[in-house]
């Protein structure tokens, strides 16, 4: 074979690759679980019920709403770790394995995917700092969104995933103002690094040299990776309309990413071999997201909690794959996922001058549903059961622990397409890979909180 044929075979099947590669990648990289809630110890004691509305010892409601920061009295820092451990199980449908050994003359690899979920450790940090009276400063640093799974390398959906891991880091400086006894407000800037680094079988599609391939044992890996640094802002309020009850209100931007990187294919032999790569770009916007909470004093010693919160998914309908020399379309990835909701309620009881103790219960909606669903997040409505405490060690010095269990009723169905152009050439298979997955995750988080400065607390200007 001329070494002309074998450079227009690669590049036909790099252009063919890309486009399938890129629709597999789809599915993780915005999905609902992909935001991560693991942001605060008091509020994963609690489910994260009532964290827009501060109050308490802790600033970590800052996540929800900047105007929490306001509670400061001098300088204020906190240090949180969530460690989460999740188990998702895949279970192949046997019609999707008999299709795979039809097209394989009973050669490819039809096994489970095993657990894909991997535990990982989330680092969240709160500095709040009083500058007069009325105006205040801090600066969070948190990991909003975040994912890794790792099915088995050699089971019967490689070829749509074999591993993900997807990063985000956000710094948020942020101001406060108390206007009045019963307002503060306060707002802030969002610089988000985001990383993904998605990887499975090099996806052939069917009619090319090698269709079956990504299908078999040992299959070459196809990785996609991409990285940029967004801006958003976020802005907030807290309302104290009597004594012993605070409204707070936050909404956190959307974040727009001209992701950069790259599409590296390693061809097998069979199909020409070799390495391909490519340079890609694609412009991707996360959800904005708005959170209500109320925290309500009901005796000295028993706090209610309760909060809401909307994440925008439903603009996320598609975006434009394209080669970063020349603009050309690879894909049009769809989404068309829907909006996300989070409802809790929780309670806060005050044992004694050290010891607090508190529970809370929430229900999440996903944007995922039976049409959207992937093998690389499997998501699905959930419930969270979640139980903590906190410890003043002193007036300076304090500790909190949290745990939740969240449990996704049942099983989720999976119903994706398979690569381009194996529908052409295997009959039956326009029902797609068809599996079912059962999914729950143990949360564990325990937080430092350190103050300086003196005792008195910031004054207060009269109602208007």
């Amino acid at each position: 074979m001329s070494q002309s044929t074998i450079a227009r075979r690669r590049s036909v099947l790099l252009a063919a690759t890309a486009a399938v590669a890129f629709a597999c990648a789809a599915g993780p990289a915005f999905a609902g679980a992909f935001a991560l809630r693991e942001q605060s110890t008091v509020g994963q004691g609690m489910s994260f019920a009532g964290m827009a509305a501060g109050g308490g010892d802790s600033i970590s409601g800052m996540f929800w709403n900047p105007a929490v920061v306001n509670q400061v009295v001098h300088f204020q820092g906190e240090q949180h770790v969530s460690g989460v451990f999740p188990t998702s199980d895949i279970e192949v449908s046997q019609a999707t394995k008999d299709t795979i050994g039809r097209f394989t003359d009973g050669l490819g690899e039809t096994g489970n995917g095993g657990n894909i979920g991997q535990g990982a450790l989330l680092a969240a940090g709160y500095n709040a700092y009083r500058l007069t009276d009325r105006i205040a400063v801090g600066l969070s640093v948190n990991t909003p969104f975040g994912l890794v799974t790792d099915p088995r390398n050699n089971w019967a959906g490689q070829f749509l995933a074999r591993s993900s891991k997807v990063l985000s880091v956000n710094a948020t400086p942020t101001v406060g103002y108390i206007v009045n006894d019963w307002l503060s407000v306060g707002a802030g800037v969002q610089v988000q690094y985001f990383d993904i680094k998605l990887r499975q079988a090099t996806p052939i599609p069917g009619g090319l040299p090698g269709a079956a391939l990504p299908f078999l044992p040992g299959a070459a890996s196809t990785k996609l990776s991409g990285d940029d640094i967004g801006f958003g802002f976020t802005a907030g309020a807290i309302l104290k309309p009597i004594e012993g009850t605070e409204i707070g209100v936050g909404y956190r931007s959307r974040i727009s990413h001209n992701l950069k990187g790259k599409l590296r294919a390693e061809i097998p032999p069979a199909a020409g071999g070799g390495v391909a790569t490519q340079k890609i770009k694609a412009d991707v916007g996360l959800p904005d997201s708005a959170t209500i909470g109320l925290r309500q004093r009901v005796t000295d010693q028993f706090t209610f909690l309760a909060g809401f919160e909307w994440t925008n998914w439903s603009k996320f309908k598609s975006f434009d794959v394209k080669t970063r020399s020349g603009g050309a379309q690879v894909t049009e990835l769809p989404f068309n996922y829907n909006d996300g909701y989070f409802a809790s309620v929780g309670g806060e009881y005050a044992y004694n001058d050290e010891l607090t103790l508190r529970a809370g219960v929430a229900y999440e909606w996903s944007p995922i549903d039976n049409k959207n669903r992937t093998v690389r997040l499997p998501d699905d409505d959930r419930w969270w059961l979640s139980a903590g405490a906190s410890y003043a060690y002193s007036d300076r010095l304090g500790f909190d622990l949290g745990y939740s269990y969240v449990l996704v009723p049942g099983k989720s169905k999976i119903n994706e397409e398979y690569p381009a152009g194996i529908p052409a050439v295997i009959p039956g298979v326009s029902d797609g890979f068809n599996a079912k997955s059962e999914s729950d995750v143990h949360i564990v988080s325990a937080a430092v909180r350190y103050k300086f400065g003196g005792d008195a607390a910031p004054a207060l200007v009269t109602k208007y």
